[in-house]
């Protein structure tokens, strides 16, 4: 069963990258997973730095240690439901 909770790291090499924390919720995104949560975070960077935001370095892997008490309110939420938020919270 895929995690519910990915980081993703984004950006337009490898030493340039930021992170995000995204929660997938959709069946569509859990099928795959580790693709899905880059396109989660890379439509929360498009939202927040325009459409013309390049993410030419993208990896995601497994969240696996217990959530931050202060996560708050997601700073992206997709139209299925998936969520985002930068990282370090």
């Amino acid at each position: 069963m895929p995690a519910l909770f990915y980081t993703v790291a984004l950006g337009i090499n490898e030493t340039s990258a930021k992170g995000w924390l995204v929660q997938l919720v959709c069946k569509q995104h859990k099928r795959f997973p580790k693709e899905s949560a880059c396109e989660v975070a890379e439509s929360a960077v498009r939202q927040y730095f325009g459409t013309e935001a390049i993410t030419g370095y993208r990896k995601a892997s497994e969240y696996t240690v217990a959530l931050p008490s202060n996560l708050g309110t997601a700073h992206f939420t997709a139209q299925c439901g998936c969520r985002a938020w930068p990282l370090p919270f």
